[in-house]
């Protein structure tokens, strides 16, 4: 019964630790980006551009990264327009929940939680077994 407890432990760690990374994208998946996803450009003089609350995205006739988002104003959501030249871009990333860093952080947190519990309440030596 111990067992079943701490595995319901580590996986509520895992999911309460979620990392997120960016993962870099082909210009065919961006009809595939939501209003949920964050988008990051990436530039060729190395300059970083979060976007986010994307509606649209796609390529133009004249190879231009056009997105569309919403903007939330006081009174009603607008969508904005923005064109960014294919020549000035170096890569497009979107962010998505990574499994390996959050079981890798997740397992940390636990090995790092079990370390100070044993130093804490272990101090002046502990009996394993009774």
């Amino acid at each position: 019964m111990k067992r079943i407890n701490l595995i319901f432990i580590f996986i509520f760690i895992i999911l309460l630790s979620g990392c997120h990374s960016f993962y870099r994208i082909d210009t065919n998946e961006l009809r595939g980006i939501s209003n949920k996803d964050l988008v990051q450009i990436k530039f060729v003089d190395g300059k970083k551009l979060n976007i986010s609350n994307v509606q649209h995205a796609n390529i133009t006739e004249n190879q231009e990264l056009e997105i569309i988002k919403y903007s939330f104003s006081k009174y009603k959501i607008d969508p904005v327009r923005t064109i960014y030249p294919l020549n000035d871009i170096k890569e497009i990333r979107v962010e998505k929940f990574d499994v390996q860093k959050s079981i890798f952080a997740s397992m940390w947190i636990t090995i790092g939680a079990v370390s100070l519990f044993l130093l804490f309440f272990c101090s002046n030596g502990c009996s394993v077994g009774g």
